[in-house]
């Protein structure tokens, strides 16, 4: 930990320091190498706040001696007199609210007083101040969010069992339903924890393979261009196989009776939203549309509920709880509700070559290969899906 820090250029706020810390040594070490010592800081405020949630959690000890590992390279920062003046301006502006409105407030006055970057995954939390300088995480890290979800177990040995993690589609049941038919002594045990968080899984060797659906901003395609840029520099070298084609777009309400019809809508006053979970493909493809509209996030009611599913966002509108979300057409299907597409996705299959190699995987990829006529037709009854990529290489990266 150092203590004497020189020019700070980054200061991390509290919910990025959860992530990374979750997100261990390796990912911590990518976002960090650029930076020379003492230009990435955490605040003492943050500091407390993250002991106290160490001493709270179920394994305290273990917990604060990765707190202490992860301080290790950061410089911090104390909360001075001069941070105070800053505090008294946007304070006065904003007013302090509740207690994680004013832990918000004195982290952006401490970035304000240093003339910082504060990185967040959060940025929402941040809107109106309009002299801080925010980035919404470091590099890749920026799909990533904030509560990272438990990943699988490390044990990939475990005999008969195949272990998916990533992106969240309803077609996957089918594919382990149809699989455990073949093959009786398997079982396909899917992880729902977004796209990213899939690609991470398999930097930590917790997984066989992950599901992806990440919108490459630069080409317009799926998954390439992320996962290089994602698995390459950790050594990972993996095959893209191609699954399914579906169909994202706006889920309301039946009968829509908010007149919901387009991105633009979701910045009325009278439109409630539920969003999906940082690192999952569909908050990235969100927020790229939004970016092109020149959309904030807090112009949009409900931007910051999260739900993990697709399933769980057409929950929320079917109670209620929500007028709109963003997702595909067979969760909207599924509960009756109406859609607006918006785009067509490739969901693709990011598989190390170690195991799309290996015998355990064999029959999972000679069953897509063999694009059974009758599980095509099962997954296209779902809506919105055409298995026209499955079993295609897309890259081998």
């Amino acid at each position: 930990m150092l203590t004497m820090p020189g020019v700070v250029r980054l200061l991390l706020d509290t919910s990025y320091c959860l992530y990374l810390i979750s997100a261990r040594p390796r990912l911590v070490q990518v976002a960090f190498e650029q930076y020379r010592p003492g230009e990435i800081a955490v605040s003492s405020l943050t500091v407390a706040a993250l002991e106290a949630s160490a001493r709270r959690s179920r394994d305290p000890v273990r917990n604060r001696q990765a707190l202490n590992q992860f301080l290790l390279p950061l410089a911090v920062v104390d909360f001075d007199a001069e941070a105070a003046r800053y505090l008294g301006h946007i304070g006065g502006e904003a007013g302090f609210g509740g207690a994680q409105l004013a832990h918000t407030l004195l982290l952006a006055a401490q970035a304000l007083r240093l003339n910082a970057v504060l990185v967040t995954a959060q940025p929402s939390l941040y809107a109106g101040m309009n002299d801080l300088q925010v980035r919404a995480g470091l590099g890749m890290e920026d799909w990533l969010p904030t509560a990272v979800m438990p990943v699988l177990p490390a044990e990939l040995n475990a005999r008969g069992t195949i272990r998916m993690s990533g992106s969240h589609d309803l077609s996957l049941t089918l594919l382990g339903d149809w699989l455990h038919a073949e093959h009786p002594d398997l079982r396909f045990a899917a992880t729902n924890v977004g796209s990213l968080l899939g690609l991470v899984a398999l930097i930590q060797r917790e997984a066989h393979l992950a599901g992806s659906h990440l919108l490459d901003e630069e080409t317009g395609d799926f998954n390439v261009g992320p996962v290089r840029r994602l698995l390459l520099p950790q050594g990972v070298h993996v095959v893209i196989l191609g699954f399914v084609q579906r169909i994202q777009g706006m889920i309301v309400a039946r009968g829509n009776p908010k007149q919901v019809v387009q991105l633009a809508d979701l910045q009325r006053d009278d439109v409630v939203f539920v969003n999906r979970q940082g690192g999952a493909g569909t908050r990235v493809l969100l927020d790229y549309h939004l970016q092109k509209l020149g959309i904030s996030p807090a112009q949009i009611q409900g931007y910051s509920r999260e739900e993990t599913t697709h399933l769980a966002v057409a929950t929320a509108i079917a109670q209620g709880a929500a007028d709109c979300g963003v997702g595909i057409q067979a969760a909207a299907k599924a509960l009756n509700l109406d859609f607006i597409p918006i785009v067509e996705e490739r969901f693709d299959l990011v598989i190390p070559v170690e195991h799309f190699e290996s015998a355990l995987l064999a029959p999972l990829i000679a069953l897509l290969r063999r694009r059974d006529s009758a599980f095509s037709e099962r997954v296209a009854a779902l809506g919105g899906y055409n298995t026209g990529p499955m079993g295609r290489v897309m890259a081998e990266v």
